[in-house]
């Protein structure tokens, strides 16, 4: 097989409209992948836009705590350490939940560097030691450290419990005036209200992607179809070009056996050896059809070809098989037919082309024909020798005297 037939093999195999709807599915996939992929993009850039701002404002509002109440959080040495007396906690409380007040602030702890819960507005947990909280270690080493969390309840600087909200913790490290470390600010953000606005944001630009996704896939679906369509159109010519006669439309020698074949192998599974199950075989050839192209020209002998093909499809039957065997010589492989109804049908189909003669171009040119007829009706007859019986029938009826029907069973 060539390179330019292996081709067409394949081409004549793909299915286009398997390929179309494959393509759909995969544009569909695609799409959900896509949107699903930007929509979980789009939220953590919203989400992290949202951690850069509170941390930013947990920053600035340290500076100005320390600005105002450095005096309040060191001791004796002078920014060297922070240190909260007893004493001092109650005003310093006071005066922390009035400043922050305006503030979209929860609470606030202060750590010693030994990690030790100086001051927080829940006084419950003053003096406890956090261990083994990573984020509080990176601010200790110098690192702002925030992250969005939601808590059930919060207790606020009003005192009020809250429910259900987005807080950012935000680790920020106090330094001295020489950049060392004295402890850390823990501060809790309420960012609640920025919740329907992400929603709102992500669905929005979800909806927005899935509307140019559709669009830009729906124009993609109209010239794939249409690339399909074509393709379809190039196998069915491919097919007509591989099975059938391109001057007769009759099938070739290789489609009209591979008929035979199939219909022999269906009277073998059905196994019965009655007359109603049977095939009629019926080898044709034109008679002196050399005279007609010496004669007149191989033009004129192909529109012969041509006519005599019309007439002899009118008396087939629908499921009846025909095709162009070699030159002028032509088979028809007629399932479901025993020998008497092979000959009556030869018959018919030699009156056809005999009775009348032929107009060709104008001219009236009688043509006949010569036919020999065999029968597969049991496993003792195989498709190669009915053909080669029938074409023996053939020649039989042309050394009779030609235009006639042969049968070598008598």
């Amino acid at each position: 097989m060539t390179e330019d037939n292996l081709n067409d093999h394949k081409l004549r195999h793909i299915n286009p409209q398997g390929l179309l709807r494959l393509m759909s599915l995969l544009a569909v996939i695609s799409i959900i992948v896509i949107i699903t992929g930007a929509s979980i993009g789009i939220y953590k850039v919203f989400h992290q836009h949202i951690i850069r701002g509170a941390e930013e404002e947990a920053v600035n509002l340290s500076e100005l705590i320390l600005a105002h109440e450095g005096k309040n959080l060191t001791g004796p040495a002078q920014k060297d350490i922070l240190s909260i007396t007893p004493q001092n906690i109650g005003r310093l409380d006071r005066r922390l939940r009035s400043f922050l007040h305006p503030f979209n602030i929860v609470k606030i702890k202060i750590y010693a560097p030994d990690r030790r819960i100086i001051y927080s507005t829940d006084h419950s947990i003053i003096g406890h030691i956090d261990d083994n909280n990573l984020r509080l270690e990176n601010a200790l080493a110098g690192l702002n450290d925030s992250k969005l969390e939601y808590k059930d309840t919060v207790i606020d600087l009003a005192e009020e419990e809250k429910f259900d909200m987005d807080v950012v913790e935000t680790y920020v490290p106090i330094r001295s005036d020489q950049g060392e470390i004295l402890g850390v600010f823990e501060i809790y953000t309420d960012v609640t209200r920025y919740r329907d606005e992400i929603n709102r944001g992500v669905v929005t630009s979800a909806l927005l992607l899935t509307l140019i996704l559709s669009v830009v896939c729906g124009v993609s679906f109209l010239i794939v179809r249409k690339g399909t369509n074509q393709l379809r159109l190039a196998q069915e010519k491919l097919r007509h070009l591989a099975t059938v006669d391109q001057l007769t439309g009759a099938f070739n020698r290789a489609e009209i056996l591979l008929r035979a074949r199939k219909e022999t192998s269906r009277l073998r599974r059905a196994g019965e050896r009655s007359s109603a199950n049977a095939i009629a075989l019926i080898m044709l050839d034109l008679d002196r059809f050399k005279n007609i192209n010496d004669t007149y020209g191989h033009h004129a002998g192909d529109l012969v070809l041509r006519q005599m093909t019309r007439r002899i499809k009118i008396e087939l039957r629908d499921y009846d098989l025909f095709g162009r065997y070699g030159g002028e010589e032509f088979l028809a492989v007629l399932p479901e037919t025993n020998l008497a109804a092979g000959l009556a049908t030869a018959e018919r189909i030699r009156q056809a082309v005999g009775k009348t003669p032929f107009d060709i171009e104008g001219k009236s040119l009688p043509v006949t024909i010569s036919l020999g007829v065999a029968v597969i009706a049991s496993d003792a007859v195989d498709l190669t020798s009915a053909l080669k019986e029938a074409d023996e029938a053939m020649y039989q009826a042309k050394n009779s005297g030609r235009n006639r029907v042969g049968n070598l069973k008598g």
